[in-house]
């Protein structure tokens, strides 16, 4: 009886501990003459936080040094903004021809 009580226990326990529902890692996808030449790393977006991101897009406040290029502070369209994709499966030839 014991044994189960502690089972029972861990597996309650094991599912509360599962932080990582309804949340997504996201970066900017920058743009250079419409060819996307960095990926700035946002971080790990949840629930309403990512329905907001991927709805409204991103302020980035400061300057985002990614390898040779700076991203610059601003607004980011909702279209440049990607969670919980890899890279590669996102193509932007239609949205960025300048």
């Amino acid at each position: 009886m014991m044994y189960a009580f502690i089972a029972m226990s861990l597996s309650i326990t094991s599912c509360s501990d599962d932080h990582d529902h309804g949340c997504e890692e996201c970066h900017i996808a920058y743009f250079v003459d419409g060819v996307e030449v960095a990926q700035g790393e946002l971080g790990e977006f949840c629930d309403e936080a990512l329905e907001d991101v991927e709805a409204n897009g991103y302020n980035l406040a400061d300057d985002m040094v990614v390898g040779d290029y700076t991203i610059p502070a601003g607004q980011y369209p909702a279209n440049e903004v990607h969670c919980g994709e890899h890279e590669g499966e996102h193509d932007h030839d239609d949205d960025h021809n300048d």
